[in-house]
């Protein structure tokens, strides 16, 4: 699969039709369909039936299409990367966070007007994603350092260990689990549960403590971000296991939550990629993002 076949279903799938992706594109329609059909034999099935001269999506295309998108905002952001360099702004002084999505709009405001207010001369990129996008971002160096859930898949880092969270199940308030002062996975039987972070540590964990206690979950969203998880819950649509770290990021929503034992969380810090040591820039906005999570952490 090449970067430029990637780029050509995209714009194809957006536009709805070859010739529109071709317009995006500035390429013939010939061979944005020539593409298109290499693409698909090299996958090994059709992405779109061929239909009176109109190509319309599989389901595998759509599902394709949902994975695509954040290597398609990777490549643009390594493309940026190139200029800046070229430019000459990549630097001590010009440093690039990844952070989850649920800190974009809360905890990070307050870090950079910490950061930059001692830097007059500094400047910051933040960008946001679930935490495997974060460790390929720092993997690409896309970003200098990154904010994941301890320890991080790929064994390609450096971690530094900056705050730990307990569990805490949330629920809509007036919810019937929010008469109880501590919840177990016993609980949750019978209850709707919104699943977080598929194939991560703590998702395992919390798949492995509810069949020990033979609780079969009642699962229809599954998302990758606590932020949307809680923004899930207080619509009534479910309850679910989050790190009290970040559920209390989102106090302001109509949720309640509950300490859930045994706890499925742990240590959360920042990873840099393996022998690239932090520059001072780096330090020094890891420990004022580690005093701001602390004290979030003690409220």
């Amino acid at each position: 699969m090449k970067i430029r076949q990637i780029e050509i279903f995209r714009a194809v799938m957006a536009g709805g039709s070859t010739t529109a992706g071709a317009v995006t594109l500035g390429l013939s329609q010939s061979a944005v369909s020539r593409q298109l059909t290499q693409l698909e034999e090299e996958l090994g099935f059709e992405l779109f039936e061929r239909s009176n001269g109109r190509l319309l999506p599989r389901p595998e295309a759509f599902a394709l299409m949902d994975e695509v998108g954040e290597l398609a905002s990777l490549v643009a952001r390594l493309k940026r990367y190139t200029e800046d360099l070229r430019a000459g702004t990549v630097g001590q002084r010009f440093l690039k966070v990844a952070v989850p999505h649920s800190f974009i709009a809360t905890v990070m405001p307050e870090v950079i007007e910490t950061y930059l207010a001692e830097r007059h001369d500094a400047s910051v990129e933040l960008i946001g994603g679930h935490y495997d996008a974060i460790e390929q971002m720092v993997l690409a160096r896309v970003a200098d350092l990154g904010f994941v859930s301890l320890p991080p898949r790929n064994k390609g880092f450096e971690a530094r260990e900056i705050v730990r969270s307990e569990s805490v199940c949330i629920m809509p308030a007036g919810h019937s689990l929010a008469e109880r002062p501590n919840l177990t996975p016993r609980d949750l039987s019978g209850h709707h549960l919104i699943m977080l972070g598929r194939q991560r540590p703590a998702r395992l964990a919390f798949e492995r403590q509810l069949r020990r206690a033979g609780v079969f979950p009642i699962v229809r969203i599954e998302v990758h971000s606590v932020e949307a998880t809680c923004g899930l819950v207080a619509r009534g649509l479910g309850v679910a296991v989050v790190p009290e770290l970040i559920a209390g990021l989102y106090r302001h929503l109509p949720i309640a939550q509950r300490p859930f034992s045994p706890c499925i969380h742990g240590a959360y810090g920042i990873v840099t990629l393996k022998g690239a040591p932090m520059s001072r820039s780096a330090e020094a906005f890891t420990e004022i993002l580690k005093t701001r999570l602390e004290a979030q952490a003690s409220t």
